[in-house]
Parts: structure tokens; sequence; C-alpha cells
């Protein structure tokens, strides 16, 4: 048994002896009815584990996305422990349960570290290189020019310079400024009232005669110049670019809760640095 744990497990059962109210609560919220049996019980101590989260499983793991070329020590530190963090909403063993906000928030920390730390190894902490460059190849932004640091240049000006530069797939792009949202709105979020927009976008979507896929997206044969031409005609005037649109492939997107597409954006954004600043 790992020793911390086990050193976790020794104080409760201590507790648990010199407190009695301690001890029946204890008994309680584990459903221990009987005292017959030690209380070293495999089965107590299984439960026990389980109630308090203190499985270890992803402190064990140093990080499912390869931050190996992080030369400065804290940054490679802090990357790993958002990784970290974000697994255990994963995996519920913060706070017992599975939480994709959360999960998706420090997701979102670990993208933003990634972009400063390219623009600060790129242009060798030099801020008037590092805003010349941004503005290269994000030419309409504005209000980063007077920034006194790189942290002060807003994550959506680094995100969407990046993407120009580095031709990012459209579905990463789409997943960067998905978590952006999360982190924006998780303080408040309400679940029946975005059910609520889902179920009422989706019944517009349909009266319009939109087929929708299984996530609830449009599905139309978008190779095919004939079929659907006048979906087609009325996806691109009226849908596609409506800020009702994009809230709702957002909603679809986030009750979805993709954990492995957000894993697996992360590792591709941490090899496109890697393979740039080799």
């Amino acid at each position: 048994m790992d020793e911390k744990l086990k050193s976790t497990i020794d104080k409760i059962v201590q507790l648990s002896k010199q407190n009695p109210e301690f001890d029946a609560e204890l008994r309680k919220r584990l459903e221990i009815t009987s005292s017959a049996k030690s209380v070293y019980d495999e089965e107590r101590i299984v439960r026990i584990e389980k109630y308090l989260g203190l499985d270890f499983y992803v402190d064990t793991k140093t990080s499912n996305v390869d931050y190996s070329f992080i030369k400065l020590p804290d940054v490679k530190a802090q990357l790993i422990s958002d990784n970290r963090e974000m697994m255990r909403f994963r995996y519920g063993t913060r706070y017992h349960e599975i939480d994709f906000a959360e999960f998706c928030r420090y997701a979102h920390f670990q993208i933003e570290m990634l972009l400063n730390y390219y623009y600060d190894i790129a242009n060798k902490s030099d801020l008037n290189s590092i805003k010349e460059q941004i503005k290269y190849y994000n030419p309409t932004a504005k209000g980063f020019e007077d920034s006194k640091s790189l942290g002060a240049i807003s994550y959506n000006t680094k995100l969407w310079a990046f993407n120009n530069e580095h031709k990012i797939n459209r579905k990463l792009r789409e997943i960067c400024e998905n978590l952006r949202k999360v982190r924006n709105e998780l303080s408040h979020r309400s679940v029946s009232e975005d059910k609520i927009r889902i179920d009422s976008y989706q019944k517009h979507l349909k009266e319009q005669g939109f087929p929708l896929n299984k996530k609830g997206d449009v599905f139309l044969n978008w190779k095919d110049q004939e079929a659907d031409k006048e979906l087609k005609e009325l996806y691109n005037s009226q849908i596609n670019n409506s800020e009702d649109y994009k809230h709702y492939k957002y909603l679809i997107w986030y009750y979805g809760t993709p954990f492995d597409d957000i894993v697996n954006g992360l590792n591709e954004i941490s090899c496109v640095i890697r393979t740039i600043l080799q």
C-alpha cells in the first residue's frame, strides 16, 4: 500500500479511537453497522479510500501530455501540476465527483501557459519582438501594443496569432476557444437554462429543414454542390455565422464532455511548440 495512503488511514483510525462521535459518523458515512471485525478490515479500507477520494492514481502520473521539452523548471512543474489537477476532475478524485467544467479550466491554464512559454522562448523574452510577431500574424488585434508584459496580452490575441502562424486545424481552434468560454462562464452556469436553449435551437433548426447528426449539429452533404442546395444557401446566409448557432454548437460540445478530444488537443499544441523550438 502507498505509504502516504497508509499514513492517512492510520490517522483516521487513531481519531476514530479517540473520538466516539467521529467514529460513529465515519461508520454511518461508510455504512458500517458491525464493529465485530477489525478496523483494518480490507473492505472498510476500500470504502475509506473511495469516500476520501485518496486513490492516488493521478499522483503517480507525471502527465498525460509530454512536457519534457520545457526548459524552465518552474513552468514545467506548473504545467504538470495543472495537468494532474485536470485529470483529478476527470476521474472524480477531487471532491468525489467528475467535473467537466473544472477539467476544462485546468486544460485552459495549460494552453495559456504553453502560448506564453512559446512566445517568451521564441523571442528570447524581448517584449517588443513578441508584440511584433503577434501583430504580424494577427494584424486585426487591437489594444495590446501598450501591454507591459507578455501575461498582460489577452489569451485570445495570442491564440489567434499562433493559429494563423502555424495553421492549426479547425477542430483544435474550436477546442481552444471553447475552453476559454468554459473558463469565463464557470461561475454562472445554469444547466436548466442550457438545456432549454439546446432544445429550443434544435427545434428551430429542424423547423428550417436541417437534418441533424447524432451530436445535434447540422448535417449536410457539403461535397455534393447540387444536393441540399437551398439548405446550404440558407445555412451560409442565416445560420453559420449567427451568434445563436455558435452558442448552440458550444453547448452541445460542452454537454458532450469530450475529455479525450481535449487531451489530444493539448498534446497537439505541445507537439507543435516542441517541434518549433527544437
